[in-house]
């Protein structure tokens, strides 16, 4: 299962893919979170191919319509992140029917989990024509235990997530930032989304450590390997 889902995230990056600029439309822009979901353990292998098939298919046709932003596969340790999505739709129940034709999702092998986002820095560039892969880090924030839904401290979260995305984009560790808005079919308490440049995790790691409200359990994260298209992440001068 879990090669066939890698293989099948993988294909999705030889798709025709789209642009965030900074400033994103937050009313039409949705992260796509593809998440695990039941085994294709007793499903015959032909079955498989398939809706492997009608998988990429689907991705095909949202690129075609302009819908479809960019796409990419996720190596999460846990091994519940298997890729990520970015759309654009008028709606969320407009964003969930364009995975109806898909059967990994419509079947329930993958969950397609939707939050809505507003790009704080940094932009994903339109690649036509993909001729390789390019890693890079992948940071989840989710709300942690000391989190609160009173809107001056969500306020105060969001500056200090901000700050944070603003000054590593200077320094030019990170090449994309996102919050996450309210608009969403799921539970996962995400907040932000984050791509380092590079592959090194750890001291990624060590710059979400060293921030208070990571420190203080307002807020959780994790960090993994994503990759995307060469060029899909530019350098911050071309911004």
């Amino acid at each position: 299962m879990a090669n066939l889902i890698h293989f099948a995230l993988l294909s999705i990056l030889f798709i025709c893919l789209g642009a965030i600029s900074c400033g994103g439309e937050v009313e039409r822009d949705y992260f796509v979170f593809l998440t695990t979901g039941k085994t294709t353990q007793g499903v015959a292998p032909e079955e498989i191919q398939k809706k492997q098939a009608a998988h990429l298919e689907n991705f095909g046709r949202l690129a075609k319509l302009g819908s479809l932003t960019t796409a990419g596969p996720c190596a999460d340790p846990d091994k519940v992140t298997r890729g990520v999505v970015v759309i654009n739709a008028d709606s969320i129940a407009d964003a969930e029917a364009m995975f109806g034709p898909d059967p990994y999702v419509s079947e329930g092998f993958m969950k397609a989990e939707l939050n809505g986002y507003k790009t704080i820095v940094g932009k994903l560039q339109l690649v036509t024509e993909v001729t390789s892969m390019e890693q890079s880090v992948l940071v989840i924030l989710t709300q942690g235990d000391k989190w609160s839904a009173e809107p001056s401290f969500v306020k105060s979260v969001d500056e200090q997530f901000v700050k944070l995305a603003k000054d590593q984009f200077e320094a030019k560790k990170i090449g994309f930032a996102g919050l996450l808005n309210g608009k969403s079919n799921n539970t996962s308490k995400r907040v932000a989304v984050m791509l380092f440049r590079g592959k090194e995790i750890e001291p990624v790691k060590a710059v979400l450590e060293s921030q208070a409200f990571v420190q203080d359990g307002v807020v959780r994260f994790k960090a993994f390997p994503q990759y995307l298209a060469t060029g899909a992440l530019p350098s911050n001068e071309e911004h």
